[in-house]
Order: C-alpha cells, then sequence, then structure tokens
C-alpha cells in the first residue's frame, strides 16, 4: 500500500494543472484578449470624438447646483406640449344572477327510518340563513301544528342517531332531537 503525503499530492496537482487546464486558459484569455482590443479599435473608427448616440438640444450648465436659485433646467414642464388623455374609466356593468334558494329536500312517501331535527321554527327560515350553507342535505317538513322542522341524516335505527347528534349537533344546537319516520308518517 501507498503512502500519500501532502508533498506527493501537491505535486499531482501541479502536473495536473500544468498539463490540463494552464494550455485551455491561456489560449481562452489570448483570443478574447485579441478580440476586445479589435473591438474597441473598431468601435473608435466609427465613432468620432465628442459624438454621442444621444443628441443633444441645448447644453446645460452643470457648474451650477441643483439646489441654486439661478439653476434652470434643460426643459421646465416636459409635458406641456402634449394633450393630457381622458382618464379610461371601464364603467361598471350590474350582472343579473338568481337569488340564493337553498335545496330543500322533502321526506320521501316510503320513508321509514330516523333523522335528526336540527330546528323548529313557527315561520320558514330565510334563503341565507347558516343552516342551508354549513349542512349538505337539509330535509324540511311542515308539521300539522303549523311549525316547521329542519332535518338532517338518514338513519336505520335510534342508537346511531343518538351517536350522531350527541357526537356532533348537540352542542350547536341544543334543542335537536331525533325523529322517527314509518312510511313517510312522523312518529312523536
Amino acid at each position: 500500500m501507498m503512502n500519500y503525503t501532502n508533498f506527493t499530492f501537491a505535486q499531482a496537482t501541479l502536473l495536473f494543472g500544468v498539463v490540463f487546464l494552464l494550455p485551455a486558459i491561456g489560449t481562452a484569455n489570448l483570443g478574447n484578449y485579441l478580440r476586445i482590443n479589435k473591438g474597441i479599435a473598431s468601435h473608435l473608427e466609427m465613432c468620432p470624438a465628442g459624438q454621442d448616440t444621444i443628441p443633444v438640444r441645448e447644453q446645460e450648465n452643470f457648474d451650477e447646483s441643483f439646489g441654486s436659485p439661478t439653476y434652470r433646467p434643460h426643459d421646465r414642464d416636459p409635458f406641456a406640449d402634449k394633450e393630457e388623455a381622458p382618464p379610461k374609466v371601464i364603467q361598471p356593468q350590474k350582472v343579473g344572477t338568481d337569488d340564493f334558494k337553498p335545496r330543500l329536500y322533502k321526506i320521501p312517501e316510503s320513508y321509514s327510518g330516523f333523522k335528526i331535527e336540527i330546528k323548529r321554527v313557527d315561520k320558514p327560515l330565510a334563503a341565507s340563513h347558516d343552516i342551508f350553507f354549513q349542512h349538505g342535505k337539509v330535509f324540511a317538513e311542515k308539521l300539522k301544528d303549523g311549525t316547521f322542522s329542519y332535518l338532517l341524516g338518514d338513519f336505520s335505527n335510534a342508537e346511531e342517531a343518538n351517536k350522531f347528534l350527541g357526537d356532533f349537533l348537540k352542542q350547536r344546537y341544543p334543542k335537536a332531537r331525533v325523529a322517527e319516520y314509518e312510511a313517510g308518517e312522523r312518529l312523536y
């Protein structure tokens, strides 16, 4: 096994640089140097001294400071000769939309099962009521006493309905209760 020392590593690095990198670097720099000098010389021949690409309309006096009382800028108002265009204003357009009407479902005549009554009111709820935005399928039913009942869910037994009511709805709707249906008729 060979032991490498710092000296042999340094020699190998130097050899690598001399053999591989120096010719490439030297050639590239020499070529660029010749091209740059040629480019500058040709540019100077085309542009006589004292001329600029932007024509000067009037010579300003740069000896005066910009804040002095005698300073006169080149153009007092560069926009004085231009007509002011009227402002572009896009007029608002009214777009007709239908009022939001909540989709209320009726209890099917053949339905037998359990639903959760979350709200019971004397008058129908407004279409903007939170119930219609926060719950998916809301069932509405007008009861025999003239009140309106709003119900959620579809449960096959009372245990499932009571568990769902206790876990998710009771805190938000303290008066919520489970309602049983048989052949589309509500059992009190």
